[in-house]
């Protein structure tokens, strides 16, 4: 947050009758002052009647730190701008600002006075004492739960207040927020418009790139609906850290502005998919302002029964109530994800209710929300001109698409492309033209954590504290002018260091007490040891790796700031943050994650034997031949990777430990001593360590990512299973227990019951060579007859969720339907039929393998029943060694095996390749002979081929649909019969805020406080 800082030499002392007593910032617009004036002295604010009363006077100036009967604090800003001979530029720019004082006070900061007559115009403004969104950001992490809804719903209140009145933002940015403690004020409203409008900007885009529409961008008429797009833009950056469209090149962010779908990160539901229509590319898609206003009151509860469009006297009840909602802790109702869809259409009705017909607004877009010819949001004509115009007469530049068009091979938005492939290039540098990027991009700059993993520092955005005045956008410029011509001029941004994790509330300090499963053999607590369980979880807390995986799956850069692979996808240069330490002081560089590879590769216990096996030098290093992967060089803050073969999913893996550095000193992965007690660079180092008894772990104050707020984690190693944790849950000596699959049953409804659906499928495995499930229908006809909910509510207490396809649900592009009619609703008629025509009819002898586990048994004992029940078969059960693998694909591979095998498979990382190939590719077919796992025997010319062509292709989307095409080519032969996605679950108390379980299901400690 900037301090107001005293004059410097040359600044003004006066401005008329404003005393200027401080420097609140400088931008591209001009410099912010912060004034005394005399009340008298301020001339009348123009009225308006749509403004409740007890929106102005000495309630609003309380709001605003203001001491009614004292000197008035304001904030001056003195524009660059010279209007010196040039008459007609200085009465252009009194209109517009004229226009924006009309602008009523709805979570806005008033145009006070503004004086043209000078050489250089100086406008007046309430002063607003709060910082703004872009440093609250910078400093203190990402916006989480109610200060994100607040944000949201009080800086679309802004924009529909000051659409109400005719005006266009044309600069809304987070720069352009302030978070004053009566909720968020919006700022610098009309005035680009007002200094474009004097011609001295002429032939340019007025904005800030990473939030300018595409409109803005291709020459077309800017209206309302490009401060709509750049809203959406902000709550992206503010939820996650991340510019939705990058923020590296200014040439780069407006090719991905045109061409590419946002990449909406951490931005969660319901907010999620509100902030795709916002940023669609076509304005007439996108929704009104006042649209998105009443849906957020809607989300939030607070719809007033009254208020129509914006022409209507009572929009003000609506613009009120969004006022109130942001000065209040509101949450908006989370809603499930709802499938792509053309905007505004949900269940046969719009999702924003269109009010009435309205006067135009500037820039050519349509009243209400309607599109022109009265169409309504979702109704879209290919090729549409934008409103007001048509499609600018300039060529595009090369690979450019217009604004409406879809890209070939693109996705629509709200896909939320991540960055890994190299596709979102992170900043190297920036201008003075942007606001604060957010941490985590490049440089110093920390990444946040994910979609909902909150960050870990006391919020302060919305508390009374001191700040940059109204005007201000200090670090950032509010104003860029962008020479749209045939030459375009490369500038980079830059990134700044300071953050520190933030999230809702809760207090510093405190224990959190868990009970886990005893580390087993070796008891080793660090990251080359790692590979599941209780093992994965203490290095998650130990160390951070060059991405984290969110809990929905999406990847992010931590301590990478560039994941960039060549046009194979065999050679990977990442660029590594530079300044971060391990908690013994030494730095983390490359060096340092060489020689954690190394050592991993070196652990066959491990989860490096399948994470690593690519790397060039694998063999040599795992066979202990060679100390270092000779795929792996590093030189300063730079990795080079060499694989042996293309597979643009690299990127996907490397947030597993294994792939975590170490110091210097931690030796080969045979040294006992580091292996008890590692070095870390995490956000907990170890505090004490009794193998199979305690581990006790306290906060690491030289974490790159600010300081936990928890002291310190107690856990108590147990063998007993969650016995032990269901205990010390019930006596108030625990505050995390997990389930096990066997208590989920009784479980249901719980108190404290914490549930996470796993990247893992249970499904059953058809053997297709032979036997009854040799034909396609037989195979269709077991998957009809299966009732998935009541096998899950049976067995799993509902907790596990039913399978619409083989690749888990949280695997990133997975978690929609998928096009499998089969995977759906039971239909036992169907069944029946099917069967029939494979010629397996009633009594026909079918053997289910499955593994000697309670937990296993117990299902197949279900899915027989089931399978009995509506097809008449004969279910044998066949139980092999559990977790005798090579056993079981002997029994499994015989020349007179028949049936089908229950089973349950997950990625080894979140990405589909790994999912779908070893269970399903031709060359995976397994026999006697190897260790494969295509137990089906399935093959398919077709399933093979787009696998082979996705992981050579570097780009996220198409890869995405490639992949997607391969498993709607299995699942419409039924060659893996999907069953259920499998959860977890756990037992907490009630005292924590921020806590939640992450992609495995795991406690997230790092953003967990006590209340």
């Amino acid at each position: 947050m900037a301090e107001i800082t005293p004059l410097r030499t040359g600044d003004p002392g006066h401005l008329g009758p404003y005393r200027l007593t401080g420097l609140l910032g400088e931008g591209g617009q001009g410099s912010v002052y912060l004034a005394e004036v005399d009340p008298a002295e301020l001339p009348d604010v123009p009225p308006d009647d749509d403004v409740p009363e007890d929106t102005t006077g000495p309630e609003r100036d309380a709001a605003s730190g203001q001491d009614s009967g004292a000197m008035r604090q304001v904030a001056v800003k003195l524009l660059h701008a010279r209007f010196s001979g040039d008459p007609r530029a200085r009465s252009r720019f009194a209109a517009e600002l004229k226009v924006a004082r009309r602008v009523s006070p709805f979570c806005t900061a008033r145009i006070l006075d503004a004086d043209v007559e000078g050489d250089r115009p100086y406008i007046v403004s309430e002063y607003i004492d709060g910082p703004p969104l872009s440093a609250v950001l910078s400093a203190d992490g990402p916006r989480r739960g109610a200060e994100l809804d607040r944000v949201a719903i009080g800086t679309m209140t802004a924009l529909a207040a000051i659409h109400q009145a005719g005006v266009v933002h044309r600069d809304f940015k987070p720069a352009n927020v302030l978070l004053a403690q009566g909720g968020p004020r919006v700022i610098d409203f009309g005035i680009a418009r007002a200094l474009d409008a004097t011609g001295t900007l002429s032939s340019t885009a007025v904005g800030t790139p990473a939030y300018m529409a595409p409109e803005q961008i291709s020459g077309a008429p800017v209206g309302p609906k490009a401060d709509v797009f750049a809203w959406g833009a902000t709550m992206v950056y503010a939820a996650g850290g991340r510019a939705a469209f990058g923020q590296d090149s200014i040439p780069a962010v407006m090719h991905r502005i045109l061409n590419l779908p946002p990449d909406l990160g951490a931005l969660a539901e319901p907010l999620r998919s509100l902030v795709a229509d916002c940023l669609g590319k076509d304005p007439a898609a996108r929704p009104s302002s006042h649209q998105v206003l009443l849906r957020l009151l809607s989300l939030a509860g607070s719809l007033p029964q009254t208020g129509g469009g914006p022409g209507d006297p009572q929009s003000a009840a609506v613009l009120n109530q969004g006022a109130e909602a942001a000065a209040t802790s509101t949450r908006l109702r989370q809603i499930a994800a709802r499938p792509q869809q053309p905007f505004g259409q949900a269940a046969g009705r719009s999702l924003y209710a269109p009010p009435p017909p309205s006067p135009p607004l500037p820039g050519g877009g349509a009243p209400g929300g309607q599109l022109p010819g009265g169409r309504l949001p979702g109704q879209q004509h290919p090729g549409q001109p934008l409103p007001g115009g048509q499609y600018p007469a300039q060529p595009p530049l090369p690979g450019q698409h217009l604004p409406g068009q879809q890209p070939p091979g693109q996705q629509p938005p709200g896909n939320g492309l991540n960055r890994l492939g190299g596709q979102w290039p992170p900043p190297e540098s920036q201008s003075p033209l942007g606001p604060a990027p957010f941490p985590g991009e490049q440089g110093n700059w920390q990444q946040p954590s994910g979609a909902g993993v909150q960050m870990t520092k006391p919020s302060s955005g919305l508390s009374g504290k001191r700040g940059i005045g109204v005007l201000a956008g200090a670090g950032g410029a509010a104003l860029v002018a962008l020479i749209i011509v045939a030459a375009v001029v490369i500038v980079q941004m830059r990134q700044d260091d300071r953050v520190t994790p933030a999230f809702d509330s809760g207090r510093t300090g405190g224990e959190f007490r868990a009970s886990l499963t005893a580390l087993g053999d070796g008891g080793e607590l660090d990251p080359s040891h790692s590979m599941l369980g209780t093992r994965k979880f203490v290095s998650k807390q130990l160390f951070t790796g060059l991405t984290e995986i969110a809990p929905d799956g999406t990847a992010r850069n931590r301590l990478a700031t560039a994941i960039t692979p060549d046009a194979t996808c065999t050679r990977w240069r990442i660029s590594i943050k530079p300044g971060t330490r391990f908690s013994n002081g030494e730095p983390v560089d490359a060096a340092a994650f060489a020689r954690g590879w190394a050592r991993s590769a070196g652990v066959s216990g491990s989860a490096a034997p399948y994470l690593m096996d690519d790397i060039k030098g694998f063999a040599e290093t795992s066979s202990k031949k060679s100390q270092k992967l000779a795929g792996v060089q590093a030189a300063g803050g730079t990795l080079q990777v060499e694989l042996t073969g293309p597979n643009c999913e690299f990127a996907a893996r490397l947030a597993d430990p294994v792939f975590s550095p170490v110091p210097s000193g931690a030796g080969g992965p045979d040294n006992g001593a580091y292996n008890m007690n590692p070095v870390g660079n995490g956000p907990f180092k170890v505090g004490s360590y009794q193998k199979e008894q305690t581990l006790t772990l306290v906060r690491n104050d030289a974490w790159a990512f600010g300081k936990t707020r928890l002291d310190r984690v107690s856990i108590r190693l147990s063998t007993s299973g969650s016995a032990v944790g269901r205990a010390g849950i019930a006596a108030g000596t625990l505050d995390w227990a997990p389930l096990g699959p066997e208590e989920l049953a009784t479980t249901r409804g719980m108190n404290g019951l914490m549930t996470h659906t796993s990247p893992f499928t249970r499904m059953l495995i058809p053997l297709t060579q032979r036997g009854p499930l040799r034909s396609k229908e037989a195979r269709l006809a077991v998957s009809y007859a299966l009732d998935r909910q009541a096998i899950s509510n049976t067995l799993y207490g509902g907790v596990y969720q039913p399978a619409r396809g083989i690749v888990p649900r949280p695997v990133p592009g997975f978690a929609g339907a998928r096009d499998c009619p089969a995977c759906g609703a039971t239909d036992p008629a169907k069944a029946r039929s099917l069967a029939g025509q494979a010629g397996q009819k009633p009594g026909t002898k079918v053997t289910l393998f499955v593994q000697d586990t309670q937990t296993y048994r117990r299902a197949a004992e279900v899915i027989a029943q089931r399978l009995q029940q509506v097809l008449g078969w004969r279910i044998e059960l066949k139980t092999t060694v559990a977790y005798k693998f090579d056993e079981q694909r002997k029994l499994l591979t015989a020349e007179d095996a028949s049936g089908l095998l229950l089973y349950a498979w997950g990625p080894d990382y979140p990405a589909p390749y790994t999912m779908l190939r070893p269970l399903l590719a031709g060359d995976q077919v397994a026999t006697t002979g190897n260790r494969l796992y295509n137990f089906a025997g399935w093959r398919n010319a077709r399933f093979d081929e787009l696998l082979a062509q996705a992981i050579r292709t570097p780009d996220n989307g198409r890869r995405t649909g490639l992949l997607q095409q391969a498993e709607k080519t299995a699942l419409d032969d039924m060659a893996l019969v999907p069953l259920l996605n499998d959860g977890t679950a756990a037992l907490s108390t009630g005292k924590f805020v921020g806590l939640q379980m992450d992609y495995e299901g795991d406690p997230t400690l790092a953003t967990t406080a006590l209340k």
